[in-house]
């Protein structure tokens, strides 16, 4: 996987995440590319390039050829400012290829269409809203459940020269055995490397943990800047990544660039009975929570019902909760755990706001 603290303009351009991030189409890229960008103050004129050039390819208002020969003119002056090295063939074919998915996009969400993107893309990109999950069948046998507000980006060389995936937000694993094609699964904080085996990974932007649970097989886990230090996580076994951001005024902020490198703990998963992991029983259609504070749950509640939580007073965030919703609605969940801890909600729309 390319480390996209390396990126130059063409590179944002080809980029699938960057492109919806541009187009303003999925929460999560938005999200996603918002936190990258507070985190690598050093890419942000890159990066605003690179936005720019996507307004002009994207743009309705000029025929394509027309678009083209903007861009052309561009990177000539770019070129003679001595601004741009000179790769104008290779740059060209990412630049083409930009165009390409670009429009292909645009095409897709003016359809409302949420599945794949159509075959001249450079990957397949999948993706849940709030209270969504789906099942996606890799072209290698490999199944994946995408829990709600994710996104998987499949390679375009996938089985045929590697398996990779890109992964934001939770998903379970079951993957095909192929011990001459490795399985990967990047993330902001991690790479997996799988050879056949079940596990999920949970990662959300802007939240305090990221985790992966290993249910059978082997997989390897390498941290990101951690200049090639890796962990082998077997069957049971759970690893936790503690991103270490600070909560100010409610809000999440995520941590500079001199902060030093995430704490991590490997830990048992937790048995909610014999069928059932806690850590994975979103995957049964089931939300555990077990001695969890109310500020530790809100964004899987966020997710599960498809709201946005709004705490009111600090003391209620520490209230803990242990609870197992199936059916109920959210209004539901919120009496259950008042019969627990005294707060108090409001709901308008798909807002909930909760004081003391």
């Amino acid at each position: 996987m390319i480390d996209r603290s390396l990126f130059n303009v063409e590179d944002f351009l080809v980029d699938n995440t960057f492109q919806l991030y541009c187009a303003g189409t999925d929460k999560l890229c938005v999200s996603y590319w918002e936190n990258y960008i507070k985190t690598h103050p050093e890419q942000e004129v890159v990066i605003a390039e690179a936005k720019r050039l996507y307004v002009i390819l994207s743009g309705n208002k000029k025929p394509l050829n027309k678009q083209v020969d903007l861009l052309k003119d561009y990177i000539e002056v770019q070129k003679e400012a001595s601004v741009i090295p000179v790769r104008k063939n290779y740059m060209w074919l990412k630049i083409a290829a930009a165009i390409l998915v670009i429009v292909g996009i645009t095409v897709i969400y003016k359809n409302n269409t949420k599945e794949e993107i159509p075959k001249i893309s450079l990957v397949t990109h999948f993706s849940t809203s709030g209270g969504e999950k789906k099942k996606i069948t890799l072209p290698d046998g490999s199944v994946v459940l995408l829990n709600a507000k994710s996104v998987l980006t499949v390679d375009k060389h996938f089985n045929d020269k590697n398996r990779e995936v890109n992964l934001v937000g939770e998903a379970f694993f079951d993957v095909t055995h192929n011990k001459n094609k490795p399985f990967k699964v990047h993330t902001e904080d991690f790479d997996i490397n799988v050879l056949g085996t079940s596990f999920n990974v949970k990662i959300y932007p802007g939240e305090a943990t990221s985790e992966t649970v290993l249910v059978k097989g082997l997989i390897v886990m390498e941290g990101k800047g951690t200049k090639g230090s890796s962990i082998t996580l077997r069957p049971s076994q759970k690893v936790t990544f503690y991103k270490k951001v600070e909560e100010a005024s409610g809000k999440i902020k995520l941590p500079k660039p001199s902060v030093v490198h995430p704490q991590i703990a490997i830990n048992q998963y937790t048995k909610v009975n014999d069928s059932t992991i806690m850590e994975m029983a979103w995957t049964q259609n089931r939300l555990e929570i077990m001695d969890q504070t109310f500020a530790e749950v809100k964004g899987d509640l966020e997710r599960w019902y498809n709201v946005e939580i709004i705490f009111n007073d600090r003391e209620v965030e520490k209230y803990r909760f242990t609870a197992t919703f199936k059916h109920e609605n959210i209004e539901q969940a919120l009496k259950a755990f008042q019969d627990a801890e005294h707060f108090k909600y409001k709901i308008r729309g798909n807002q909930i706001i909760i004081s003391k």
